[in-house]
């Protein structure tokens, strides 16, 4: 009887042992390694085929790619600072009367007047030719006179500076086949040129 259980015993004994040595099969079909052997080394993290911080397997997001980096990034973009014209203006050229100044107001006011005596020319024409003379305030005064009605039609004298009390302001007396005209003239400082403000008809007795 003692001996029956003994081999009972035995052949259970047997059935573990094999079964424990024996290469188990995980579900999919991949043979599961029983227990790690001794001297066996880890895989590094980050080495082929190992898992994410996440625990799963890494793909192309986990990647910077610096292709993907646009030149609009804000970390990348440099912009350029706009550029500045070094060229200040100029100071004002000081004004002052010399012969220079009195022949440029007389042939100023010259131009003026021949340019306002051209009644033969079509109104368009004509004041083609007087508002380079005068100045911008001027300019709407004179446009919508009608050229037919100016009685003056020459220059017959030399003109004459007859008030000088400005620098920038210049009073010439025009002859003409009418009788005097009076050009008032104004500069902005001493280097700009003369131009009209004013073109007065002879004074009627």
């Amino acid at each position: 009887m003692k001996r029956a259980v003994f081999i009972v015993v035995g052949v259970i004994a047997l059935g573990v042992f094999a079964w424990i040595g024996w290469p188990r099969v995980e579900p999919g079909g991949a043979e599961a390694d029983p227990m790690p052997t001794a001297g066996a080394v880890a895989p590094e993290p980050g080495a082929s085929g190992e898992t994410s911080g996440r625990g799963e397997p890494p793909t192309a997001t986990d990647e910077v790619d610096a292709s993907e980096v646009g030149a609009g990034d804000a970390a990348t973009t440099v912009t350029a600072e706009p550029e500045f014209d070094s060229a200040a203006p100029g100071a004002p050229v000081v004004a002052a009367w010399d012969d220079t100044v009195r022949a440029a107001a007389r042939e100023s006011a010259r131009a003026t007047v021949t340019a306002f005596a051209r009644a033969e020319l079509e109104p368009e024409e004509w004041w083609a030719q007087l508002a380079p003379h005068l100045t911008l305030q001027a300019q709407p005064v004179y446009q919508d006179v009608d050229p037919r009605l100016i009685p003056v039609r020459a220059v017959t004298g030399e003109p004459t500076v007859t008030d000088e009390s400005s620098a920038l302001l210049a009073q010439v007396s025009v002859p003409t086949d009418v009788g005097d005209y009076t050009v008032l003239l104004v500069r902005s400082d001493g280097g700009a040129p003369w131009l009209a403000e004013q073109i007065r008809p002879p004074e009627q007795p």
